[in-house]
């Protein structure tokens, strides 16, 4: 568990290196394929950057596809490519996946790059177990099992209206009272919107879990898992400013009284036992080592 406090950290995996060479047939279909998915936008970062691409055909086609998160600052149009570029640039991954014929990463700046040399779009990163980045604030909360209910709630409905929308992408919000105190907790989650909305949902259960069993995370008020295909997001009492979208108004306090600590859900509706049964199947996996 880590805060990053500014330094860019990536998670990556690739195949083995030095399996092309340039100027070679898959060679120049990569150098043009990640041309135009991480190319300058001639403005502010539009569609959150997810851009797809297929350049050439088997056995030497390439694809991928690029995307920032939504929550990317969008007041500096370079922000977006800037992150995306990183990739391309930094010693680390050049070292550790020069002429890759498969690649994909995820940075703590927020944008997700992925190719390989055959057609993936639509199915999630099958291999990003172990490789997500997770942040936190660094300051605990107060609120005991209230905040944990309604995070509980908000981002498992999230994940699942996430997964239905064209988007790939959902937000809201969750109020609770702690000793007489209205409190708000905010959430997001994103998915690369060439998944099927089954896909998309799963690999936010994906994250979920990861949140569930990092312990740093149980009481921080603020909180994202990044995975190669999904992110997952909480802050409390601060709305998620989101590229390109209002920030939604206040939310005030139900009219009627809660008891201490319980949570008064604001975006209806309740996480499906669905959800609930993948995330705790996911935690099962991950404590017997399966």
């Amino acid at each position: 568990m880590a805060w990053y406090g500014g330094i860019t950290v990536t998670k990556f995996t690739c195949s083995a290196k030095f399996n092309y060479t340039d100027g070679s047939p898959y060679g120049n279909n990569v150098a043009e394929l990640l041309s135009t998915l991480t190319g300058p936008s001639t403005g502010v970062v539009d569609n959150w950057w997810f851009r797809t691409a297929t350049v050439g055909d088997a056995p030497n086609q390439a694809s991928g596809l690029a995307m920032c998160f939504a929550d990317t600052p969008d007041s500096d149009p370079s922000y977006c490519h800037n992150c995306l570029t990183y990739f391309m640039t930094s010693r680390h991954l050049l070292e550790a996946c020069d002429h890759s014929r498969t690649f994909t990463a995820v940075s703590s700046d927020g944008c997700i790059l992925r190719y390989a040399d055959e057609p993936f779009l639509g199915a999630a990163a099958g291999d990003s177990s172990g490789h997500e980045l997770v942040k936190n604030s660094l300051v605990n909360t107060s609120y005991g099992a209230a905040s944990l209910d309604a995070r509980r709630a908000l981002l498992g409905q999230l994940a699942e209206k996430a997964g239905g929308d064209p988007m790939r992408f959902a937000t809201g919000s969750q109020g609770f009272m702690v000793r007489g105190v209205w409190h708000v907790m905010y959430g997001m989650a994103q998915c690369t919107r060439d998944l099927h909305a089954s896909e998309c949902t799963g690999c936010l259960v994906d994250l979920l879990a990861v949140m569930y069993r990092d312990v740093s995370v149980t009481n921080s008020t603020e909180a994202s898992v990044m995975g190669f295909s999904c992110y997952l997001r909480y802050q409390m009492d601060e709305p998620i400013n989101v590229a390109g979208m209002a920030l939604p108004p206040s939310q005030p306090p139900p009219p009627a009284t809660h008891p201490t600590g319980s949570a008064s859900p604001s975006t209806g509706g309740k996480m499906t036992t669905v959800l609930i049964a993948a995330a705790a199947v996911t935690l099962l996996i991950t404590a017997t080592g399966v």
